[in-house]
């Protein structure tokens, strides 16, 4: 029998090794390999046979979408489950995957076992790509984005959202860079655990596009000396290298009136 072979695609390098350690501890026996972007992991699909593709949405160059798009149109790729993994889940996403042919969706921030639930579903399966099952997977998941992103789009200007594993936290951007943001949630909301992965969903304070930053959590700071303290700050470390996210947050910062800092 051959061995299950996984690629994982993401320009985020903690994303692909968190990715990673979660395939290998789950499935010991299974092939894993990785690209920091599409046209990576385009090149190695090219040179080898996958049973199953992870793959982010937003990278420089060669998109998920675009690999996706590719992948598709190859006959050995034609029917091999797809999985995006991404922190976009407008509904226009997910519509624009589900017409390229992608199986599945799952957003970032995610735990453990939701990955490992997805690999265990698609693993040795071809799934049927007719347009009947296309758009029947469109219907259940685009209904699901929607409605996370219609809750999303309630958000106050100004404010942020911080997606952990264990949910969205609401908070206040105290401080940020294009490297980490700072920011501040009440505690009765949840505190997320240190070195997690999180997404930082900030919106321009005049209502423009939303920045979607992947990261990790590289601190926890309690706002007062005491153990009744109200607040939380969160620091956290971003790993998008994307050139869109980065000039969103770059308008975003000098809209503050801040110089940008790298």
């Amino acid at each position: 029998m051959s061995q299950t072979k996984v690629l994982i695609v993401d320009d985020a390098r903690f994303i692909r090794d968190h990715v990673s350690r979660i395939v290998r501890d789950h499935f010991p026996e299974y092939h894993i390999d990785a690209a920091e972007d599409g046209e990576a992991g385009r090149k190695l699909m090219s040179g080898e046979s996958y049973d199953l593709i992870l793959c982010d949405w937003e990278m420089p160059g060669m998109s998920g979408l675009e690999l996706l798009q590719w992948a598709r149109q190859q006959a050995s790729y034609n029917d091999v489950p797809f999985v995006m993994i991404t922190s976009r889940g407008e509904r226009d996403y997910v519509l624009k995957a589900i017409q390229a042919g992608v199986n599945d969706y799952m957003g970032k921030p995610f735990e453990d076992l939701q990955l490992v639930e997805k690999i265990k579903k698609y693993v040795g399966k071809r799934l049927e790509t007719s347009s009947g099952s296309r758009r029947k997977a469109a219907q259940m998941l685009a209904a699901g984005k929607t409605a996370a992103s219609a809750k999303q789009a309630k958000k106050p200007k100004g404010l942020a959202q911080l997606r952990v594993s264990a949910g969205a936290l609401r908070c206040a951007i105290k401080d940020i860079t294009l490297q980490t943001v700072q920011v501040a949630v009440k505690r009765e909301d949840g505190i997320p655990n240190l070195l997690e992965q999180a997404v930082v969903d900030i919106e321009q304070p005049n209502g423009g596009s939303v920045a979607q930053m992947n990261g990790f959590i590289l601190g926890l700071h309690a706002n007062e000396k005491s153990t009744q303290t109200n607040f939380i700050s969160v620091d956290v470390q971003f790993v998008d290298n994307d050139p869109e996210k980065l000039e969103i947050l770059t308008s975003y910062i000098s809209s503050l009136g801040k110089k940008p800092k790298k």
